[in-house]
């Protein structure tokens, strides 16, 4: 039995988060490119991949407001404008990933997943399971998708990844993102900050007290975010958070489970 494993590429690590345009970092798409297909030479493993927004996304989220729904023609066309440029960033990694003979399959969510007041309501998990099981890797991202009460919402790539990882029985989720795990403060601005190994029940709100949302771009709540999240619904899955611009670290990641931050709970 090939053992499933769900992988998130962080915006922070195939896009330059902090312009206002749509910046892909090939560098690191290819990269990340070349590590999956060394880790599938030995046919152990499936994968999803779903992939954050960055550039791509969250400065039209925030200028049209779209977290809070769609109502204005104004924000009609926001919509429209952020679905293009996520089927674009979508496209460049698919490429990246068939570029190194790996059968990537792109998936917009915006087009089979609604919800209903910001909230998951419809995924339908079949078509990600139907790819899998013909040997091929879903490709999907965190997107602006139909909202039954807001006419539009945010759906957040941490949440594809709970819901498939929790429905699909995954082995192991890794988070890949642009520091080297979650630390006890924000290591871009305190050198001193340090690495947490380990997250669990008993040290989940000291955890949880130094970390802050730095990016005002960010519309999906980062890290804090992304560990309640898990401790939600990913109790039992191993977790792994950790850097995804160096080479080597998603082999560490898939094979020996080592590197950044590990998170279980449950």
């Amino acid at each position: 039995m090939k053992k499933l494993i769900v992988i998130k590429f962080g915006g922070s690590v195939i896009t330059d988060k902090k312009k206002e345009t749509p910046t892909p970092n090939m560098k690191n798409i290819n990269s990340l490119a070349k590590q999956l297909s060394q880790v599938s030479l030995g046919n152990r493993y499936k994968f999803i991949i779903v992939h954050g927004a960055g550039s791509y996304a969250h400065p039209l989220a925030k200028k049209y407001q779209l977290s809070k729904g769609m109502s204005t023609e104004e924000q009609k066309f926001g919509f429209a404008l952020m679905n293009r440029q996520m089927l674009e960033l979508n496209l460049l990694i698919v490429k990246s990933l068939q570029d190194y003979n790996l059968s990537a399959v792109g998936l917009a969510p915006h087009s089979f997943v609604t919800q209903s007041e910001g909230k998951l309501k419809k995924l339908d998990h079949k078509i990600v399971k139907y790819l899998l099981k013909g040997n091929q890797i879903p490709v999907l991202y965190g997107d602006g998708v139909l909202d039954d009460k807001w006419g539009c919402s945010i759906l957040s790539g941490d949440t594809i990844v709970s819901h498939l990882a929790k429905k699909l029985k995954a082995k192991k989720v890794i988070f890949l993102s642009d520091v080297d795990g979650i630390y006890d403060s924000d290591p871009k601005k305190n050198p001193e900050a340090k690495l947490i190994k380990e997250i669990n029940s008993e040290n989940l709100e000291k955890v949880l007290e130094g970390i802050t949302s730095n990016n005002p771009h960010d519309v999906t709540g980062e890290m804090k975010g992304k560990i309640l999240d898990i401790k939600i619904n990913l109790q039992g899955v191993p977790v792994q958070v950790l850097s995804g611009l160096k080479m080597g670290n998603l082999d560490k990641a898939v094979v020996q489970g080592l590197g950044g931050t590990r998170l279980q709970f449950g």
